[in-house]
């Protein structure tokens, strides 16, 4: 008897985790309105499609608006890793930016400590990212990989870098990186989604990242996915996202499966999930049914986004069975 295709509700099961999701964006909806109403500001734009990187800077720039405080903030967060298990996650690592605030809600730091209470008062596991914008100066840089170093111990996991990468190469920020992987700090910077093959070349090469949030345009380049797959570099990938952005040339454009099967170590997350209208339940019933990966190739990538997680490979172990369980179920 033929197998049905695998739903989204089937990826409940299945043990994984989230490494790339946005505060901001992963906003619940209903905290959307509430805040909206609470600051008479606009519910954000949201459309079938962001076709240039301001578009999309203003909608996720609306979603920022509405956190109007410190206790905001680290409701969100909370919220967030609440949720999480929900959908069969068993470890989430969050982006903040926290100098994107532009000092609206105190200095960065202050919002690190705010998001670090949300994730100390949740019920999901996992960590927090600090990210710096490619817009920033080295000396902004430094200073965020400073204080998340300093906050290892409470929950920062990793340093990320976002961001429009239009003539701004990572060759300002290897200093700051360095000091956050020699602070014990994962390396997971955005590339490869609004810039070129050669962004992910020169990010790669200049920060040495463990993994890279996109990265899908590497395809354009066959000797960097070569690369990609032989240093074990884990690209985390969103594929609503990347469609919507453009980051693809269409969604039967997207390289994921071509990803998969040059070896190269992929995550599948939700990246902005109130802007884009997914979850990550979604992302796996997307790569199922519109991509192809059968049951063995998508509890492999669950696999994977276990073990490349700073949660450290003894999580990886424990949910081992429980994922070869599921791919025989449903294989």
């Amino acid at each position: 008897m033929e197998r049905k295709p695998l739903a989204a509700a089937d990826f409940l099961t299945l043990p994984k985790a989230e490494l790339h999701l946005h505060t901001e964006a992963a906003i619940r909806p209903d905290t959307a309105r509430e805040f909206s109403e609470r600051y008479g500001l606009p519910m954000p734009p949201l459309g079938d499609a962001y076709p240039t990187w301001p578009v999309f800077n203003h909608a996720y720039e609306s979603c920022r608006a509405l956190v109007g405080s410190l206790e905001d903030l680290r409701r969100v967060v909370e919220e967030v890793f609440d949720a999480a298990p929900d959908a069969g996650v068993v470890w989430t690592e969050l982006h903040l930016g926290p100098h994107l605030y532009r000092g609206r809600l105190g200095p960065p730091e202050a919002l690190v400590e705010a998001a670090l209470d949300g994730l100390a008062a949740a019920s999901g596991d996992g960590g927090i990212i600090v990210g710096i914008g490619r817009d920033r100066s080295p000396v902004e840089a430094a200073e965020a990989a400073a204080f998340a170093v300093r906050h290892r111990e409470r929950g920062v996991v990793a340093m990320g870098l976002t961001g429009d990468e239009a003539g701004r190469p990572a060759d300002d920020f290897a200093e700051a990186f360095r000091v956050a992987r020699e602070g014990g700090l994962a390396v997971v910077p955005h590339a490869g989604e609004s810039g070129p093959a050669s962004s992910v070349r020169n990010t790669v090469e200049l920060l040495s990242p463990d993994r890279v949030c996109h990265g899908v345009r590497a395809v354009e380049d066959p000797g960097l996915i070569r690369e990609l797959a032989e240093r074990r570099i884990c690209l985390d990938i969103a594929i609503t996202g990347n469609v919507m952005l453009k980051a693809v040339a269409s969604a039967t454009a997207h390289p994921l499966p071509a990803l998969v099967r040059a070896g190269v170590p992929v995550t599948l997350n939700s990246d902005a999930p109130y802007l884009y209208g997914v979850g990550i339940l979604d992302e796996y019933a997307t790569a199922h049914s519109r991509y192809g990966l059968s049951a063995t190739d998508l509890a492999r990538i669950a696999a994977d986004s276990l073990r490349f997680s700073a949660a450290g490979p003894d999580l990886a172990v424990r949910m081992r069975d429980r994922i070869d369980a599921w791919a025989a179920h449903h294989g």
